[in-house]
């Protein structure tokens, strides 16, 4: 193996990256990685998305009424100092 030193660093650098070898690649091996973790996965019940999809709606409405209303009170009081010009 080379050794690094400072009068010829450039030249032992490139030797160490070519003794680096890159990894296999082995498509069966990675497929069955692939099988192993999807068994992993937790998925969520019916009755858990639907109730989690229900309250992201509800939660969406709310929040864009409150910026609807402020919207509004924000306009009027622009208006209210300009004139209505804008």
């Amino acid at each position: 193996m080379a050794t690094i030193t400072n009068i010829n660093k450039k030249e032992t650098i490139e030797e160490k990256v070519a003794e680096v070898k890159a990894p296999k690649l082995n498509i069966m091996e990675f497929l069955q990685e692939v099988k192993t973790e999807f068994l992993k996965i937790s998925w969520p019940s019916k009755d858990q998305i639907s109730k989690e999809f229900f309250s992201v709606i509800l939660l969406v409405t709310f929040l864009t009424s409150i910026i609807y209303i402020l919207d509004k009170c924000f306009e009027a009081i622009v208006n209210f100092f300009t004139g209505g010009a804008i």
